[in-house]
C-alpha cells in the first residue's frame, strides 16, 4: 500500500483565506477517497485502468457532454459525481448505489462546488459547514473513509462560530493548546494508475536519484551513464519538458515503467516518461506564465500584446483566453468541465522566450 494525503485544514479563523482552504482541502480530500474507494471495488471486474477505460468510452458515446480533448482527472469529484448521477450505465452505481437520497447528495455537492468560487459575496462559516455535512453524509453512507476527518472540520467550524475558537493563551506558562492530531494518509493500492503528467506522485517513490548534468544530460549517480539511450524520441525535447520547472535538488528518479519524477518543492511529481507519453494525456506539464487572446487567426500575448499567426487559431472562437504548458499543450480555459487541449506546439514555432 503507498498513501495518498487526504488531510483537511481545519480554519483558524472565519476569514474568506481560512474558509477557502477548508473547502479546497475538504473536496481535494473527498475527491481521493472517491477515487480509491472505486478502485478497490472497480478493479476487480474492470482491471487497473478502469478509469482511462470509462473516460475513452464515454468520450466516444458522448462526445458533446464529454469531449475528447478534455482531460478529465479520477480523483476530481466533479467528473466522478457527474458521471454517477447522469449516466444509466456509470460504474459508479455499482460502488455507490443508486439509492434517490444518495443521488440528491451527490447532486447537492456538485451545485455547492460549482457555487463556492463565484466571488461575490465571502464566504461564510455556515455555507462551509453545510458543504461539510453534504459530503460527510454522502461519504458515510458510503463507508468511505474521512469521515472523521470531516467530522473534525464540523466541529472545528461550530467552535469558530461559537467563539470557542481560538482560545486565547491562558496566564500560567504551563498552559498549553490541545493540538489538533495529524491525519494519517489513505491506503492507496499499488496498483492505482499514474496521473497525469505534472500531478502528485502516486506509490512509492524509487531511492535511486539520477542527477541533471551541467551539459544537459541525465546520468546515474554511481555509474555516469546517461538515460539518453533509454529515451524514446528526442532526448533534448524530453530533457526540456521534465525539467522546465526545476526539481529540487536537480535529481530525478525513474520507476520501472519508465515514469520520471521528481519534487518541485515539497510535492512529488510525475514530470514525462522515458517512452511515449500517454494519448490521453491533454494537458500535460505545469502552466506556463504567460496569458494568450484570440484575434481571427493570430494569438494575442496578453502582456506584449506581441501576435503570432498559427493555422489552428481561426478554429477558435475570438476573445477566448489560452494557456500553455511546460510541454508545449495549448489549452482553452474558463470552461467549468476542465481544459481542452486545441493544439501541441514546439519552441521554434512559439513565442520566443515562451517555451525554453
Amino acid at each position: 500500500m503507498s498513501g495518498v494525503d487526504v488531510s483537511i485544514a481545519l480554519p483558524e479563523d472565519e476569514t474568506p483565506g481560512e474558509l477557502i482552504k477548508g473547502y479546497f482541502t475538504l473536496m481535494r480530500a473527498f475527491g481521493w477517497d472517491l477515487y480509491v474507494t472505486s478502485h478497490f471495488t472497480l478493479r476487480e471486474s474492470l482491471g487497473s485502468q478502469w478509469f482511462a477505460a470509462r473516460i475513452s468510452e464515454l468520450k466516444d458515446s458522448d462526445p458533446k457532454n464529454w469531449r475528447p480533448n478534455h482531460r478529465f482527472e479520477p480523483q476530481d469529484p466533479g467528473v466522478i459525481l457527474r458521471d454517477y448521477i447522469h449516466e444509466q450505465d456509470s460504474p459508479y452505481l455499482t460502488v455507490f448505489g443508486g439509492q434517490f437520497q444518495k443521488q440528491t447528495a451527490a447532486k447537492k455537492i456538485l451545485a455547492t462546488r460549482n457555487t463556492w468560487f463565484h466571488f461575490g459575496d465571502d464566504p461564510t462559516t455556515a455555507q462551509l459547514e453545510e458543504a461539510a455535512k453534504v459530503v460527510r453524509g454522502f461519504v458515510h453512507s458510503s463507508d468511505m473513509h474521512i469521515a472523521g476527518r470531516i467530522d473534525a472540520l464540523i466541529e472545528r467550524l461550530s467552535d469558530l462560530r461559537t467563539g470557542r475558537h481560538p482560545v486565547e493563551a491562558a496566564p500560567s506558562a504551563s498552559a498549553t493548546i490541545p493540538a489538533v492530531p495529524e491525519s494519517a494518509p489513505l491506503d492507496a493500492p499499488e496498483d492505482l494508475p499514474r496521473p497525469s503528467i505534472g500531478g502528485t506522485w502516486v506509490g512509492p517513490i524509487p531511492e535511486l536519484r539520477y542527477r541533471m548534468t551541467r551539459a544537459g544530460d541525465v546520468v546515474h549517480p554511481d555509474t555516469m551513464e546517461s538515460v539518453r539511450a533509454n529515451v524514446a524520441g528526442d532526448f533534448a525535447d524530453k530533457l526540456r519538458a521534465w525539467t522546465a520547472v526545476e526539481p529540487r535538488g536537480r535529481e530525478l528518479w525513474i520507476d520501472s515503467d519508465g515514469a520520471v519524477g521528481g519534487f518541485i518543492g515539497a510535492t512529488p511529481r510525475l514530470l514525462g516518461y522515458l517512452g511515449p507519453d500517454p494519448v490521453s494525456d491533454v494537458a500535460r506539464g505545469f502552466f506556463t506564465p504567460h496569458f494568450y487572446g484570440v484575434e481571427g487567426d493570430e494569438i494575442a500575448d496578453l502582456d506584449s500584446g506581441e501576435r503570432r499567426q498559427v493555422p489552428f487559431a481561426s478554429r477558435i472562437a475570438d476573445d477566448v483566453m489560452l494557456r500553455v504548458t511546460t510541454y508545449g499543450d495549448v489549452l482553452v480555459v474558463g470552461d467549468a468541465d476542465g481544459v481542452e487541449r486545441v493544439a501541441t506546439v514546439t519552441a521554434a514555432e512559439w513565442f520566443p522566450g515562451h517555451l525554453n
